[in-house]
């Protein structure tokens, strides 16, 4: 391809050069050919009009020194005969034929118009078509001549001198020749120029500043869909034309495809938006951005946060060596995850699932970093219930093993006396009882000398106090029979439960 357009390159090259060499060749030929008529016109012109001037000079010589008209004539055909080809005339105007006569001779030529305009005081030049020279130039009256000629006055024409000769006798001075070619060169010099000139805005500067301006409107206009098109244009500006083309198609095809991404990434960040707590800060942890997630669980307000520094939301039970680890973790460009919590406006706390990236540009350098998180408050607390829960299911094991390695009928109440826990023993002897939640109360018989609720307002508290000084009982009924049992009461570590235990006695009292 590189190849082709070099050749396609040169080829140009060659035939703009040769149609400046034909061009300069053309110039050549006829600024040559209009040069020397010119040079040819105003040398001959000057020649004659110095041959004229020197044959005037020689007749009025010899007229004023009374020379006889056939003296003069042979003057004229001496000239004549100087040069092949030369020919002189003389012709006398009407105020001279008035003092001196006509002369026959002459007479024809009056009738010739170039001398009837040279009579008038016109010089005529002119180029016959037998390549000869003619000039005629009128005899003006002078201060001199009116001795002689005294009906006439200064500036009226007593005649005109007719010569006629080839031009190529006419030699070109040296100086001429320099100054002529100096001109050409000027001349052949600027018309080069100028075809060049012509040539060059046509082939490469109009289609350029065609397709810079198609480049401004595509800017201006931010449509690159349409291309653009040079004309007059070469296979270089063509080739131009068509790669800029297919340039602009290519990223008119991205912008479309980036307009669909973004118009995704907008969906997308709406999801996030609905769903998920976002911020931003530059790189010393000033917020640049919040989404509205944030304002609602933070309380504030955007413009609140926007130029505050993130730490406005930290909470004082987060302790220092956890956003420590976190700094360290982004700023040496990894993501950190981790649990934070954190503190509204109103006080309360709050716990999300943070996620910290940091962005970076194309140096891989921070410019700034990125904050998600998902509001797991109820999670937490949750958490938190479901820990307390499983400390009451440990502890309700822990009571119940040991009520189960009691010998004695064992069992476990409340402040309010309700059966919580028993031990086999007991359940074996108070098989009758409802599996439901019963009070022990309700077994006690009211009877003098026996501990029950009746007798005792806080008995098992009292029976705890007393049982180390004196022997405290209890009658119960059991199938229809009343059953005497040693009681001892034990307060426990958890607040409002008393561990109860049930000695039977030596005889049954209704036995």
């Amino acid at each position: 391809m590189k190849k082709k357009n070099f050749a396609s390159s040169k080829k140009l090259f060659l035939k703009i050069t040769f149609i400046l060499f034909i061009t300069s060749i053309a110039l050549t030929y006829y600024s040559s050919i209009y040069m020397r008529d010119v040079a040819l016109n105003n040398l001959a012109e000057d020649d004659a009009k110095k041959t004229t001037e020197l044959a005037f000079e020689v007749l009025y010589t010899k007229m004023q020194e009374g020379w006889a008209r056939e003296d003069l004539y042979k003057i004229i055909e001496r000239l004549n005969s100087l040069k092949p080809g030369l020919k002189i005339h003389t012709y006398r105007s009407t105020l001279v034929e008035e003092l001196f006569g006509k002369v026959e001779s002459e007479r024809s030529g009056l009738n010739d118009p170039l001398i009837q305009k040279a009579l008038t005081g016109e010089t005529v030049f002119i180029t016959t078509e037998d390549d000869t020279i003619r000039y005629i130039q009128p005899m003006i009256v002078k201060h001199e001549c009116i001795t002689c000629h005294y009906n006439s006055k200064i500036g009226d024409v007593n005649g005109v001198i007719d010569m006629t000769f080839p031009h190529n006798d006419i030699k070109i001075p040296l100086d001429s020749i320099i100054t002529y070619f100096l001109i050409f060169t000027v001349v052949a010099i600027v018309l080069t120029f100028l075809i060049f000139q012509f040539f060059m805005t046509r082939m490469f500067l109009t289609p350029i500043a065609t397709f810079v301006q198609s480049i401004t409107d595509v800017k201006k206009s931010g449509v690159y869909s349409e291309g653009v098109t040079c004309a007059p244009k070469t296979y270089e500006i063509h080739m131009l034309e068509q790669t800029f083309n297919e340039l602009l198609a290519q990223i008119n095809c991205t912008l479309e495809e980036l307009k669909y991404k973004n118009k995704i990434l907008l969906e997308y960040k709406k999801a996030i938006d609905k769903s998920t707590i976002v911020s931003k800060t530059d790189q010393k942890g000033v917020i640049t951005y919040v989404n509205d997630k944030f304002c609602e669980i933070s309380g504030y307000a955007e413009e609140e946060l926007i130029g505050k520094n993130h730490n406005i939301v930290r909470s004082p039970h987060m302790p220092k060596e956890a956003f420590k680890e976190l700094w360290e973790t982004i700023k040496n460009k990894e993501t950190w995850s981790g649990v934070v919590e954190n503190r509204a406006k109103n006080g309360n706390s709050y716990f999300v699932q943070a996620t910290v990236i940091p962005i970076l540009d194309d140096n891989n350098e921070i410019v700034e970093y990125i904050g998600t998180r998902q509001d797991i408050t109820e999670l937490k607390n949750l958490q938190f219930q479901e820990l307390s829960d499983t400390v009451d299911q440990a502890l309700q094991v822990h009571l119940q093993d040991i009520v189960n390695y009691i010998p004695v009928s064992a069992l476990i109440v409340d402040r309010e006396s309700n059966i919580l826990f028993t031990n086999h023993i007991f359940n074996s002897k108070f098989s009758y009882l409802n599996r439901e939640k019963i009070s022990l109360d309700t077994l006690f018989i009211e009877k003098e000398g026996y501990v029950s609720s009746n007798l005792m307002l806080n008995w098992k508290d009292e029976v705890a106090m007393l049982q180390d000084g004196c022997t405290q009982k209890i009658l119960v009924n059991i199938f229809n029979e009343e059953s005497e049992f040693y009681v001892s009461v034990k307060e426990l570590d958890k607040e409002g439960y008393y561990l109860v235990l049930l000695f039977e006695t030596d005889n049954n009292l209704f036995g």
